[in-house]
């Protein structure tokens, strides 16, 4: 019995002091998904990288991992990103995985959902996250800890043509 070579995918969604992450096998296989965060004081990034996305690559051993680049911002956060980028690159390339940075989201109104909708439109597809869902937040909440995973699900979910599944 031959076994195909799978194609198995690690998608991020960086914040400065946590990431969300889903893990895909093929298109509709979700294996694991999570959110890892450092909130103590100190440099954030090394610890993210060095305990919280170390471990994860050593037990997907993903053959890509997929990252949204940068949005526009200043260059006093810009800077900090930028290395946390390359930090990220440097361990996945440790364990043999490409990094694939994709261009940021389009800028037209038209064609952009908010983030809600986005997440209401990866729970179709992946009806296990249903009970991960959060509720509608108001325009005075602060985003719930957990949209993370589902932003993470559509930077993979987005750009289906630009990875290899």
């Amino acid at each position: 019995m031959r076994y195909k070579s799978l194609t198995r995918v690690i998608a991020l969604d960086l914040h400065p002091r946590r990431f969300g992450y889903v893990v895909l096998e093929s298109p509709d296989k979700l294996l694991d998904w999570g959110v890892r965060s450092y909130r103590r004081k100190g440099n954030s990034s090394d610890v993210l990288i060095q305990r919280r996305l170390r471990p994860l690559l050593a037990l997907w051993r993903p053959t890509l991992l997929v990252i949204r680049g940068t949005r526009q911002m200043p260059p006093r956060q810009k800077l900090p990103r930028e290395r946390y980028l390359k930090g990220i690159a440097v361990e996945a390339k440790n364990y043999r995985a490409r990094v694939h940075i994709l261009k940021k989201r389009s800028t037209d109104r038209a064609e952009r959902l908010t983030n809600y909708a986005s997440a209401q439109a990866v729970v179709q597809r992946f009806p296990v996250l249903t009970r991960k869902l959060p509720p509608k937040r108001k325009p005075w909440e602060s985003e719930h800890y957990s949209m993370s995973i589902f932003e993470a699900l559509a930077i993979a979910a987005q750009y289906p043509d630009q990875l290899p599944l």
